[in-house]
């Protein structure tokens, strides 16, 4: 970081416009007010807005119809960049059109990545087979004939479906749904893009990752005032999402049982499920995992949180001719019993604890990445500076969605992140069933 004087600045040479009525291009950066980039790990592609100030009628002399191209590259000094520039975006449509002074208007440019529109223009009409890590290569490679880099989490079963004249990035979806990690046995698989390219992964593969970038509190580096503490500085935070007990139940990620029926033979299997036996078995977004629940009395018959294993009771069929089989379609049916309940259980624990940030920008972070998250803890200023951060809520968290945003004066970047398990176990000796208690 040598180049960068203050958090928040940032590099961006240029915004070109290729029209496809016009040649060459266009640099509409002086009339920059805003810029976006929007990623996630739930979105196969990503998109973008870039708001300006027009005040030469743009709009009039060369009219955006989707059929334009944006080029440009932004981020930290001699870092990891936004680069736009070999792979470039598509004008989707102009939105928010404001007439602001007598010559001055305002407008936004929404854009996506090129393959969203080949994806529209594509129809899959033939049979696939192989892993769920293969298929989607193939899809990439040969229908979608993108050149973007891609990672895929090399997976287990091997698949024999039809495209169904279904759209690449649907059928995508679908085939990661169907997909087990190789290495983690995890078959709740995200396919996604962010600025790095396209990306097949499991939450469990993703929390392994080393951290990309350790974030602070305020109150912890008050007294550090150079340019690396201030990067590493959280400017707000909200706790989006905590434990929510009830949603927990009555989806049956606590407990629940499912039976699955075989028709030709007449016969069932019975599998319960247990939030703390899947936990022991499941990777981590923690280097040490705790559950987010714990094993103490619920009542004083001495029951715990997951003795009531028919609290949500499925039923299901393991005859797959039975069903109609649809790109949203999110259950194996030839492996009910064990795959669909892993995948429940991987789904709702994802984000059981959820946090958004906003930091100074930072190019090097994307959509399915690790940070460490220091926050702070509510406990009086005399406690001691090692207790002044939250045990539970600090930690790893994996990046589900962000957003770059750029203007003319700063950069930030702003993401939702998730943790499936704390560093510390939850204290269990205060038992309100204890007499001394009050």
């Amino acid at each position: 970081m040598a180049d960068l004087q203050f958090a928040g600045d940032y590099e961006l040479d240029g915004i070109f416009v290729h029209a496809a009525s016009t040649q060459g291009s266009l640099d509409i950066k002086p009339l920059l007010l805003e810029l976006n980039i929007y990623e996630s790990i739930f979105s196969p592609t990503m998109t973008g807005s870039l708001t300006i100030a027009d005040t030469t009628n743009h709009l009039q002399n060369v009219p955006f119809k989707g059929q334009e191209e944006l080029e440009f590259k932004f981020g930290i000094p001699d870092n990891e960049q936004i680069d736009f520039t070999r792979h470039r975006v598509r004008v989707t449509k102009v939105s928010n059109v404001n007439r602001v002074e007598e010559r001055q208007q305002v407008y936004t440019l929404n854009f996506t990545s090129k393959e969203t529109v080949t994806d529209l223009r594509t129809a899959l009409n033939k049979i696939y087979k192989g892993t769920a890590d293969q298929i989607i290569q193939e899809v990439l490679q040969n229908d979608l004939k993108t050149t973007k880099k891609y990672k895929l989490e090399k997976t287990v079963d091997t698949l024999t479906l039809l495209g169904n004249r279904m759209k690449p990035f649907k059928f995508c979806n679908m085939v990661a749904n169907k997909g087990t990690s190789f290495r983690h046995k995890d078959p709740q698989l995200y396919f996604f893009e962010n600025h790095r390219g396209y990306n097949l992964f499991s939450l469990s593969f993703l929390g392994q990752k080393d951290p990309k970038v350790k974030y602070y509190s305020a109150e912890g580096r008050a007294e550090e005032r150079d340019v690396k503490a201030d990067m590493e500085r959280i400017l707000s935070y909200r706790i989006s999402k905590n434990q929510d007990l009830l949603a927990h139940i009555s989806t049956g990620l606590i407990n629940s049982t499912q039976y699955t029926y075989d028709i030709n033979t007449k016969s069932y299997n019975k599998t319960e499920h247990s939030y703390f036996d899947e936990f022991v078995n499941t990777s981590h977004t923690s280097r040490k995992p705790f559950p987010i629940y714990t094993t103490q009395p619920e009542s004083a018959d001495g029951t715990v949180l997951d003795d009531f294993t028919s609290s949500v009771t499925k039923v299901s069929t393991k005859n797959s001719f039975l069903h109609t089989i649809d790109a949203d379609d999110t259950i194996d049916y030839s492996n009910t019993t064990s795959k669909d309940q892993k995948r429940l259980f991987s789904r709702l624990s994802r984000d059981a604890l959820t946090v958004s940030v906003t930091v100074p920008g930072n190019s090097v972070l994307a959509a399915g990445d690790v940070v460490e998250l220091s926050l702070p803890s509510l406990e009086p200023i005399s406690v001691p500076f090692d207790r002044t951060y939250d045990a539970y809520m600090s930690g790893r968290y994996v990046i589900t969605n962000i957003v770059h945003t750029v203007s003319p004066t700063q950069y930030t970047t702003t993401f939702d992140c998730a943790k499936d398990s704390v560093d510390k176990a939850y204290m269990t000796s205060i038992n309100p069933l204890d007499s001394d208690y009050k």
